[in-house]
């Protein structure tokens, strides 16, 4: 069957030629050179030091005991990160035996290789090893493919060095728990066997497939040291996976990724071991398997039913950041799938994991990537899950889970995010013909989570002209982060104003200013944690029933308005044409100092004023105030002393045609703009249009100053446009009237002109003649100077000139608008409605529905 879907599916031949491309050069040098590659392992390769035991210190590797018959593997030289990547595996020198290896810097434009010591290697002796063993994984499974023996020696020749030098080494030692731990046997701590995390104790996860995929080449060709040792291949493969096992349920957490990612990379050394019969303990493969099937008392581990009692069974979402979240129900898969070919059904009876899967897509942007906030990088949403739910509905015979799971993953494809011609061996040999028949992908405009304080709102889900941003709050834990009410909107498919990930590891120098309030756009000082309330939210999110919407009141308007603390942020997204639209800002700060952060993505910069006449800004030493330690992160300072309006232009010019971010901004007394170099935006090459403020390239930032001026009563409010050039569509804004809680503003654009309204009280304010509010927030839009549309969030009285929304009792969320010639509403409760001179009438509640 593989081989007749290797033949028949051209996503599989592709894929199988690509891994043969990648193995054969590799391979095919092994037959004469049986060196080479194995004399590239990282190991203890001097006589005299191949070292059986090792001592850590500082969570760092100290120093080695021992001298082992044969080289044993070297332990990762720190548990942190480094600035560095290998070089390419043609250039590392053979039988190294110092450690110390040649790295090429990330973050620096300099990519000259420098020698790095092996105490401050990072994770490069992982990756390294890591490398090796996956050539030797998938020649492995070219043999068994093929049965073609030279893939099967390359292959074995990596692992019997890996395995004996493994099965010489005891688990390292850390006499002064600097890992919460002893290590050696004893319980507790986060060290793995061969790591000083548990849940980077992966190496074991190859060896254990090339050793499954070689069982019967390796029996029958035993390496001559076993002879020595007087033990058979299986012997000494059982005691190696199982310290990795052992090892692995003693150590690290109950809860979240920790103990997910161990199950992760134990399972398939479990998976590998022969029956319990076999072993004098009696404790193989069926022994061990029920320790993650089951839910086994532990300190140190909890099984697939905890794990799944971990997701919030509303939204079906897991409660960390969305790059650790995203990545535990793919996990949790793949280990059904392979347990299910064991003849063990995990999948059966859990309707959480399909409802986790999908809920993933409510992190997605238009592109596809996943939006950024907390630890994570952003990029693809990993499309593995959809894949193994689509095997598995496959096998099962659910053609209904089968054809959802095949739209997200035609989705992914057609978006360019995914491509199954590009699939690892596991894809090959699991991944399942797409079904003919299609099924539509859902689409939300609003997502929101409290647990994550996030909302994600969205009008329209194409890259060109989809609209989005992001609003969420401060939690600590979780892999989240303190960032107070912070902002995102997106362009194009892109996150334009993002949150800053380009730290390398939590480590890292920067990582505070990455992971912190400064890296997103918000206010400081002031709130960072804690619980926050939603005012308004339209289309709202019942939290009680899901994670989405279920009603839209309008297609032009959806806004959020969240407070904490001290905070209060109101962000809409107002749409002028299909093509066209823009976002509104309210920022409130109930002190009388604040720092307005906009970090944008941009090669240029430029602050003009509300004429469009430059700015004239002025060099200084430093930015004054401080409220951050990682202030210092921001370079190239430029002050000017600014109470007016002003606009600042952000251009993107590595696209063509050319990016622009327009952000007028409202202006206020007591005002000092800065134009700061923020720290890059990214590491990675895929999370910005022409990797625009990819590492090590500076972000253009903006600063805003107020002092002693309260921040509630004089709002930070800024309306900000995406485009490309020459396809601008705002021509003017402008305030209308303000007072302490109230702020009106007009704008005009090429298709249409809005009235925007806003309030934190109760008070009916009117701004100009004929135009009167009462709410949370409100808009009257004309097009070519007649009526298009009322829309009242959370209010009880919007009019202009003969058009009015009114409530009839609570406050409501309504819509009046004039389209092909006919009058419609929504609304969330009963209204009351006039339009031209006509008189006030109620309407029972409902969506879209035509006035007749």
């Amino acid at each position: 069957m593989l081989l007749n879907k290797i033949e028949s599916e051209a996503w599989a031949n592709d894929s199988w030629n690509k891994l043969q491309d990648e193995i054969n050069p590799y391979v095919n040098r092994h037959v004469t050179n049986p060196e080479w590659i194995v004399s590239r392992l990282a190991m203890y390769w001097k006589e005299g030091e191949r070292f059986t035991q090792c001592y850590v210190k500082n969570q760092n590797w100290d120093y080695g005991e021992g001298n082992a018959p044969v080289p044993t593997v070297r332990l990762p030289g720190m548990r942190t990160w480094n600035d560095y990547l290998n070089v390419p595996l043609e250039d590392r020198p053979p039988y190294n035996e110092s450690g110390d290896l040649l790295g090429i810097s990330r973050s620096s434009a300099d990519k000259t290789p420098v020698l790095i010591p092996y105490k401050e290697s990072g994770h490069m002796i992982r990756a390294n090893n890591m490398e090796i063993l996956n050539l030797a994984e998938k020649s492995a499974f070219a043999y068994f493919v093929t049965q073609d023996e030279k893939y099967a020696k390359f292959s074995a020749d990596i692992l019997w060095t890996w395995l004996l030098g493994t099965y010489y080494m005891q688990p390292p030692l850390d006499p002064e728990k600097s890992t919460n731990g002893a290590g050696g046997y004893e319980s507790g701590g986060i060290m793995g066997y061969y790591d000083y995390e548990v849940i980077h104790d992966d190496r074991q996860i190859p060896a254990a497939t090339t050793y499954d995929f070689l069982y019967d080449y390796l029996n029958k060709n035993p390496h001559k040291h076993l002879k020595v040792m007087g033990k058979t291949t299986a012997e000494v493969a059982g005691v190696v996976f199982k310290r990795f096992i052992d090892i692995g349920l003693i150590r690290g957490g109950k809860r979240g990724n920790w103990n997910v990612n161990r199950f992760k990379n134990i399972l398939n050394s479990i998976l590998v071991l022969e029956s319990n019969d076999f072993y004098e303990d009696g404790k193989g493969r069926e022994y061990y398997i029920p320790y993650y099937t089951e839910d086994k008392p532990s300190d140190y581990f909890s099984g697939l039913p905890v794990i799944m009692d971990f997701y919030d069974k509303t939204t079906g979402l897991w409660p960390e950041s969305p790059g650790y979240a995203s990545g535990m129900i793919p996990i949790v898969l793949e280990m059904g799938v392979k347990l299910y070919r064991s003849g063990v059904n995990t999948l059966a009876g859990n309707p959480i994991i399909s409802k986790a899967a999908l809920a993933n897509l409510g992190w997605l942007d238009a592109r596809g990537n996943l939006v950024v906030f907390g630890d994570m990088r952003g990029g693809p949403a990993n499309i593995s899950s959809f894949e193994s739910l689509l095997t598995y509905a496959t096998w099962e015979g659910d053609t209904e889970t089968a054809n959802k799971m095949a739209a997200v993953i035609r989705k992914s494809v057609e978006s360019g995010q995914y491509s199954r011609n590009s699939s690892d061996w596991q894809g090959i040999v699991f991944n399942q013909p797409l079904p003919d028949l299609k099924s539509d992908l859902p689409f939300h405009n609003t997502a929101y989570s409290p647990f994550h304080k996030h909302i994600i709102m969205k009008n329209g889900n194409d890259e060109n002209n989809g609209m989005m941003f992001t609003l969420y709050g401060g939690k600590q834990k979780s892999h989240l982060a303190a960032n107070g009410l912070a902002m995102q909107f997106y362009g194009k498919g892109w996150a334009m104003a993002p949150d800053a990930s380009a730290y390398e590891s939590y480590w890292s120098k920067d990582s505070g200013y990455h992971r912190g309030i400064l890296g997103s756009n918000t206010i400081v000082p002031g709130y960072s944690r804690g619980e926050i309330t939603i005012n308004a939210m339209d289309p709202m999110v019942d939290t009680l029933s899901g994670f989405y919407n279920t009603t839209v009141t309008s297609k032009m308007v959806s806004f959020s308005d969240v407070s904490a603390e001290e905070k209060r942020r109101l962000v809409a997204m107002v749409r002028t044409s299909e093509t066209t639209g823009y976002y509104v800002d309210v920022f409130r700060s109930d002190q009388l100092n604040n720092d307005y952060i906009h970090h944008n993505l941009g090669n240029t910069i430029i602050l003009k004023n509300a004429s469009n006449t430059p700015l004239s800004l002025q060099n200084v030493s430093d930015l004054g105030t401080k409220y951050d330690k990682n202030y210092s992160f921001f370079k190239n300072q430029r002050k000017v002393n600014y109470s007016n309006d002003f606009n600042a232009t952000w251009t993107t010019t590595t696209v063509s045609p050319a990016l622009h971010v327009n952000m007028w901004m409202m202006g206020q007394n007591h005002r000092d703009l800065y134009l700061v170099d923020a720290p890059p935006t990214t590491i990675r090459t895929d999370v910005t249009p022409g990797q625009v403020n990819k590492s090590p390239e500076t972000t253009p930032t903006l600063l805003v100053r107020q002092n002693n001026i309260n921040g509630k009563n004089h709002p930070f409010v800024a309306v900000f446009e995406v485009y490309e050039t020459g396809e601008k569509s705002i021509k003017n804004i402008s305030k209308i009237s303000t007072s302490n809680n109230f702020v009106s503003l007009l704008t005009t654009s090429k298709n249409s002109t809005q009235y925007i309204l806003n309030a934190i009280d109760e008070k009916i304010y009117e701004p100009k003649r004929n135009l009167k509010f009462q709410g949370v927030f409100g808009i009257a839009s004309e097009k070519n100077n007649v009526f298009e549309y009322l829309y009242l969030g959370k209010g009880k009285l919007l009019q202009k000139d003969h058009y009015k929304i009114e409530a009839v009792d609570e406050t409501v969320t309504a819509e009046l608008k004039f389209e092909a010639g006919n009058y419609y509403y929504s609304s969330d409760k009963p209204v009351l409605i006039q339009f031209k001179k006509g008189k006030l009438k109620e309407y029972p509640a409902g969506y879209n529905i035509e006035i007749k």
